[in-house]
């Protein structure tokens, strides 16, 4: 045996060693040192590591295999099984090579897993059975690492019971899937557990351990911090899943915070921002942890005397009109839906309601709403992230009359002639980062609203401004 540098005779050295820098993967093979996942990339254990010999790589094998699993590996040449080490259940891969042996060593840990996706800037962590470790990053799925291991039913059974409760694993048995807010040393996460056909799928969106100010998002302060000024009324933050609505949304809460001396309450499935009292009173509470739903959430507010509240989803008929009614009766409500644009916003939520309903409806909905900002997360063009953009509707006369008439057909006019408040459509907002040399003309052509029109601007515009700093 060798006794060089970070040269052992038995894997739990390694796992144990890998565990310090939450590492995922070890992969040990002959005439390369020892080497460990680290930010998605092979990397050598240290710059004077030895190299493993043959000798080395037999020595780690005897140590974490059985005489059956021996016979195996020389019968077919592989063996891969699931074991148990001082730092928890890894999955460990050995394939029998000309030269030696080559070990792979996975964690079943999610912890190693969530530190890659944070290291590297990535918005998802999703461990699917049948499926590699994969990442949304910059708005693509794709795998955390080339050549990562198939997860298997048990591996994500072993990844699933390393961070659920009895509580959790209770709900999930129960009702086949479980969500809450998760939280370990590296950050918090919206976890989601679900059983289907091939195991258990986990997914994990990484929330920003820090709140994002406007200006950090790029929303435009100058009209969104009036509509965060008023006494009562509606703000809706809207886009499809995954556009960035719970930064919005934590970014105005936070401003409104430090800005004003009221009693705030938000409503979330899960709790993500973590709000530290500034000049405000903030209570936070989760749907399912401290509330069965978002309606009783909301009835409960509004005997606590809030001054503003914060709907995570306006998910039901329920919800909706007790957010109405909470802005109509003097209190600022922020909340969201997925719809894409501010138009179908209003009409999303007048058809919420039965027809006898919505003329009644149209006129609280005039009075009451402040503004509705519609955004998309759009991947940059270089590669490096991406980017808002920003549809943004704000209530005037005009707007309201449209409402109460039920015209909502002629919001996107008056919002393409209501610029000197605010207002933009979202193709106008990527023209504006196609011009600027941000995002690209494919991009601009499959987010647009009027794609006829959309297709007339690039052609009239070829070639877009360098990207600004």
């Amino acid at each position: 045996m060798s006794d060089s540098s970070y040269i052992y005779d038995n894997v739990n050295r390694y796992l144990e060693l890998g565990a310090s820098i939450f590492s995922p993967a070890m992969y040990l093979g002959v005439g390369m040192p020892p080497y460990w996942m680290e930010a998605a990339t092979y990397t050598p254990v240290a710059e004077d590591a030895a190299l493993l010999s043959a000798e080395d790589t037999e020595a780690l094998v005897r140590s974490c295999t059985t005489d059956e699993q021996r016979a195996v590996l020389d019968e077919v040449g592989a063996v891969d099984f699931i074991a148990t080490s001082p730092v928890g259940k890894y999955h460990a891969y050995i394939y029998k090579q000309e030269s030696g042996y080559l070990l792979i060593l996975m964690w079943l840990h999610v912890a190693p897993f969530l530190k890659q996706g944070i290291d590297c800037g990535c918005s998802d962590i999703h461990l699917p059975s049948a499926c590699p470790p994969s990442w949304r990053r910059f708005g693509t799925l794709q795998p955390i690492w080339d050549g990562a291991p198939v997860l298997t039913k048990n591996d994500t059974e072993a990844l699933a019971d390393s961070f659920l409760g009895e509580s959790e694993w209770a709900r999930l048995r129960e009702l086949g899937d479980v969500d809450f807010a998760y939280q370990n040393e590296l950050g918090r996460y919206r976890s989601s557990v679900i059983s289907q056909r091939l195991g258990y799928d986990l997914c994990f969106r990484i929330i920003n351990s820090r709140i994002l100010s406007m200006s950090d998002i790029n929303l435009p302060e100058e009209y969104v911090v009036p509509l965060t000024r008023f006494t009562n009324g509606l703000i809706l933050v809207t886009g499809s899943v995954g556009s960035g609505k719970s930064t919005t949304l934590a970014s105005i809460i936070d401003f409104i915070n430090a800005d004003r001396r009221d009693h705030i309450i938000t409503l979330e499935d899960p709790i993500e921002a973590i709000f530290e009292t500034k000049g405000c009173q903030v209570n936070q509470r989760e749907v399912h942890k401290h509330t069965e739903s978002f309606g009783r959430a909301l009835r409960a507010a509004l005997r606590e005397d809030p001054d503003v509240i914060m709907v995570g989803e306006m998910r039901n008929l329920e919800t909706i009109s007790l957010a109405l009614t909470a802005a109509e009766t003097g209190h600022l409500v922020l909340g969201t839906l997925h719809t894409g644009s501010a138009a179908r916003t209003i009409d999303r939520i007048l058809d919420a309601f039965p027809v006898e309903e919505r003329e009644h409806i149209r006129i609280m909905v005039s009075e009451s709403l402040r503004g509705v900002l519609s955004q998309q997360l759009v991947p940059k063009k270089d590669g490096t992230g991406r980017v808002m953009a920003l549809e943004m509707l704000v209530n005037t006369a005009a707007v309201a009359n449209c409402i109460r008439e039920g015209k909502t057909f002629m919001i996107p006019g008056l919002i393409q002639t209501g610029k000197a408040q605010g207002m933009r459509l979202m193709d106008d907002a990527l023209q504006d980062l196609y011009l600027n040399g941000v995002i690209s003309a494919e991009e601009c052509t499959t987010r647009a609203t009027d794609k006829m029109m959309m297709e007339k601007f690039l052609k009239e515009h070829p070639e877009p401004a360098p990207a600004q700093a």
